[in-house]
């Protein structure tokens, strides 16, 4: 079969539809990658056929006359800036570009961004599915999220009054956001794709024929309400990057000069919002005597060189599943990529969250007893000492950390996603 995958965002929204990608060739299928230009290396690498949709992070850049640091922190105080921004002024050059590709599939993949690949989809008539990376996609009564900036209103109020007083509020979420969608209806009707009435953001995803949930239960289990074409299909990893497969050589000689190192990581984006974080991790490992390893991003390496000593390690980019497993802890943003890589690795987390399911995945992260959690906003080196010492104390969390890491590496992801979908006729 011919199976379009199609995604936009970080490497965290990337790296999953790699893995699926990869799958799906072991099987015998044709995958046809849908992205922005950035990930054509990564695809054809590994022979995956590639299909560019706009916009690219160099056309965000060029059109808006934002610097990507400039753009990650729109995204991370202001989540309109992502429909106003993003999706709307390029929805018809998106959907454009997707036409063709899709018209040729035997089944549509789409991420939770992917609205036009859906329209495209139900336009078509062809087979659609789609991939949730993180719990918050589900919009859950009965396992509440926790919103932007860490708000638990929707958590306490299930705790206390049932699920039945949180679904009002999401509704209200939905209908929140929906207005600056409504370009989209226009779009759908002028394609030929039936009208959808609920948010294309926040319900469409779950609107399909199939949503494959590609995260373990570990981590969060799939809640009661759940629709009924969801299935929980645990992580799938793929650690390729835009780089090597490999450590380099100055951090495999660095692991092996001394004891685990804090591995400090603020993901592929959230490194052009940085606003002090890697000093202040400096400050904080330095207060612990520890060593430690930043990852700063290829192309900020030479800002943030001077940071750089002795027991400290500055690197742009490195595979994370040979990296985590030779931590002693991993100090992340909350991306959902880093964040089940360090699941999977057996380490303890604290989780610094900026915004968007950065905050959901931190708390669910507290929840399961795997790590703590320390907003970024509130991160200062002496903060992040204290907050590590107590970390690396915890025996009971080093304990869960360890068997949730040997439950997820003995899942199977890749094959469970594979089998949900049919790879034909949609099996949800």
């Amino acid at each position: 079969m011919r199976v379009l995958l199609a995604t936009l965002g970080t490497l965290g929204d990337v790296h999953p539809f790699i893995a699926l990608a990869l799958g799906m060739q072991a099987r015998g299928h044709v995958p046809v990658f849908a992205g922005a230009e950035a990930v054509r290396g990564i695809a054809e690498r590994h022979g995956i056929e590639f299909h560019p949709i706009r916009p690219d992070g160099a056309q965000l850049i060029a059109d808006t006359g934002m610097d990507e640091g400039a753009i990650a922190r729109a995204i991370a105080v202001d989540f309109d800036f992502i429909i106003n921004r993003v999706l709307v002024p390029y929805a018809e050059v998106t959907l454009a570009d997707l036409k063709p590709v899709v018209a040729n599939a035997d089944l549509v993949l789409a991420s939770s961004f992917s609205i036009h690949a859906r329209i495209a989809a139900q336009a078509a008539g062809v087979p659609l599915a789609s991939a949730l990376l993180q719990p918050i996609t589900l919009l859950s009564a009965e396992d509440p999220p926790v919103l932007t900036r860490g708000e638990t209103l929707l958590v306490t109020l299930r705790r206390w009054f049932g699920a039945g007083a949180v679904r009002p509020l999401l509704r209200a979420a939905e209908r929140r956001y929906a207005a600056g969608l409504r370009p989209f209806a226009t779009m759908r009707e002028a394609a030929g794709a039936p009208p959808f009435a609920g948010n294309e953001l926040l319900a469409g995803p779950l609107a399909v024929d199939c949503a494959i949930g590609l995260w373990s239960p570990p981590f969060a289990p799939a809640p009661g309400d759940a629709p009924s074409s969801f299935r929980q299909t645990g992580f799938v990893f793929y650690d390729g990057g835009f780089a090597g497969q490999g450590l380099s050589d100055a951090l495999q000689r660095f692991l092996e000069a001394g004891p685990p190192p804090l591995v400090f990581t603020l993901g592929s984006m959230a490194v052009y919002a940085e606003d002090g974080f890697y000093a202040a991790s400096v400050e904080a490992a330095r207060r612990l005597g520890r060593r430690a390893v930043l990852l700063v991003g290829e192309d900020l390496l030479a800002q943030h060189r001077h940071l750089g000593t002795d027991t400290v390690l500055i690197e742009g980019y490195a595979p994370h599943s040979q990296l985590f497993p030779r931590a002693a802890a991993v100090i992340g943003h909350g991306g959902i990529g880093t964040t089940g890589q360090a699941i999977r690795a057996g380490v303890p987390q604290l989780v610094c969250p900026i915004f968007g399911d950065q905050f959901d995945n931190a708390a669910r992260i507290v929840r399961a007893g795997l790590g703590m959690a320390l907003p970024k906003r509130r991160y200062t080196g002496r903060r992040a000492a204290t907050a590590i010492s107590r970390l690396l104390a915890d025996s009971a969390i080093a304990g869960r950390a360890r068997r949730a890491g040997a439950a997820i590496r003995a899942e199977d992801g890749v094959d469970q996603a594979l089998d949900a979908l049919g790879l034909g006729p949609i099996g949800c």
